[in-house]
């Protein structure tokens, strides 16, 4: 099983995207997370960077405590054994930093 978080945040610059990853793995330590891949410029809107973070423990309880980080802004599939929920920025709520404007929390696999 897997779970990750894909996040899409507000950069400047490749330097700027740079900065960002230490400040979002830190904003996911209580999940355990490993170090983000490189950011890369988002190709649909290049003022957007990804940065994808693995997790631990990869099950329904961490899952739900990433879900219930920020209160509204969800968008959940129908739960089984591939569960995808998409944040989208609303109304001053904040997933992790400031700067995340979207973000999605894959689990794969039971």
């Amino acid at each position: 099983m897997i779970l990750m978080i894909r996040a899409l945040a507000e950069c400047d610059s490749p330097e700027a995207a740079a900065e960002l990853a230490p400040r979002l793995l830190q904003a996911t330590a209580q999940w355990l997370a490993v170090e983000p891949s490189p950011p890369e410029r988002y190709w649909k809107m290049p003022e957007l960077y990804e940065f994808t973070l693995v997790l631990a423990p990869p099950s329904d309880v961490t899952f739900a405590e990433v879900i219930a980080s920020a209160p509204s802004g969800w968008t959940h599939s129908e739960p089984d054994d591939d569960r995808s929920s998409v944040w989208n920025r609303e109304g001053g709520v904040v997933f992790l930093l400031p700067q995340v404007r979207w973000a999605e929390v894959l689990k794969h696999g039971g």
